[in-house]
């Protein structure tokens, strides 16, 4: 089986496999995290996983190389690649921190991330087996080889990911036969790995000849129920990608913009935030879900052209009145703000598909030049927050 190299992944148009079939280009969809929704994978030069989902939770799995360390923020945990894990990190609209909570059927709320620890021979740690937004992921430890229990799960992975030191695990029968039987769509690698040791393993679990080296430590997947393809090998860096001085310089000019809409949203209550004025205008809620819903739709429309994994998410309301319907009413000013960040998260996280691309140039998938984008989105966000603002002194603004 010949090794071939794609350089790089952020220039790959996948196959039909990889198309996700949920465009979510409905006039009213669903803004809470849902199957369908690309999730980041990635890896750090101290061994750690990282995985992170739209709803912006981010599960963090250690390994022995790893040192210990604290969470940065309230939706991040930390689990180690051990045994005894059968936990649910989730958290529901409105609350202020995530909740780790033993697996129920109650608890599987949308946006959830549920994490099993599995064992390997002698009932060593095997790994840990995270299911989240339909995609399914192994992270093996790096000093325990795979054995029956990991072989009893019975859907296919979409996912396994092989961390420092990889040797052992890549020559292991028992782990190389468990991957063949699981299937997976893809099977991660860190960068060392060498080509001497990648093609026998390539050989052993059927994987498809093509070896993708990524320059970065960022893997985007989404759920697919395509299983006609082969095993994907796929290297990846441990090193976050960069932007140019340029296009750094204009994201944060947007993310700073975006920032500033949120410190005035987050203070709103839900009945404020559906304050419909007797002038005629939108609710702030309709700015709120217009401004995030316009980032997102455009931004993954240039990265569903550059990888179809990643799916266009239209949540753009329509104009009101008198068609306009919150898609959650419910949320108080503090959530709509945490949209918006997620949103943000969103076109941080997969930056590195703009990688290359001219800024004065129409990008691929859009109508819009990459520097026209982004400085429309830093006057969009600046505009839409001072209309609310006034809005403020209506008659007929509500107190709480």
């Amino acid at each position: 089986m010949p090794t071939t190299r794609i350089l790089p992944l952020d220039r790959i148009l996948c196959g039909a496999a990889c198309v996700v079939a949920i465009l979510m280009s409905t006039a009213r969809s669903p803004v809470i995290a849902a199957d369908g929704e690309p999730l980041a994978i990635q890896l750090w030069p101290d061994g750690r996983v990282s995985i992170e989902n739209h709803w912006g939770l981010r599960l963090v799995v250690s390994t022995s190389r790893s040192p210990q360390q604290s969470p940065d923020s309230p939706f991040e945990k930390y689990v180690t690649n051990r045994g005894g894990v059968d936990h649910v990190w989730s958290r529901r609209a409105n609350d202020d921190a995530a909740t780790w909570t033993a697996a129920t059927d109650q608890n599987t709320i949308p946006g959830s991330i549920h994490v099993t620890s599995v064992s390997g021979q002698d009932d060593k740690a095997a790994g840990m087996l995270v299911r989240t937004d339909g995609v399914r992921v192994a992270v093996l430890s790096d000093s325990s080889t795979a054995g029956a229990s990991l072989a009893k799960e019975d859907a296919k992975l979409d996912v396994v990911v092989i961390p420092l030191p990889a040797d052992a695990l890549l020559a292991d029968a028992a782990t190389c036969a468990w991957i063949k039987s699981m299937q997976p769509r893809y099977v991660l690698l860190p960068a060392e790995i060498t080509d001497e040791a990648t093609k026998p393993f390539a050989d052993s679990i059927d994987a498809s000849g093509e070896i993708t080296d990524v320059d970065h430590n960022t893997f985007a997947v989404s759920q697919s129920t395509d299983r006609s393809g082969q095993t994907r090998l796929v290297k990846f860096d441990q090193r976050p990608y960069e932007l140019s001085e340029e296009l750094e310089s204009l994201m944060k000019q947007m993310e700073a913009s975006c920032d500033h809409s949120q410190a005035v949203f987050s203070r709103l209550s839900a009945n404020q935030l559906n304050f419909r004025p007797a002038n005629g205008t939108h609710t702030p809620r309709w700015n709120a879900e217009h401004m995030m819903g316009r980032q997102l739709l455009f931004f993954s429309q240039i990265y569903h052209a550059l990888d179809p994994t990643i799916p266009i998410m239209d949540l753009n309301p329509k104009q009101m009145p008198p068609d306009y319907v919150a898609a959650h009413p419910d949320w108080d000013g503090k959530e709509e703000a945490r949209q918006m960040q997620r949103v943000s998260d969103f076109t941080r996280r997969f930056a590195y598909l703009l990688r290359g691309l001219t800024l004065d140039v129409r990008a691929p998938g859009s109508r819009w030049t990459l520097r026209g984008l982004l400085r429309q989105m830093d006057r969009h966000y600046e505009d839409h927050t001072a209309n609310t603002k006034k809005k403020f002194e209506l008659a007929g603004w509500p107190n709480e």
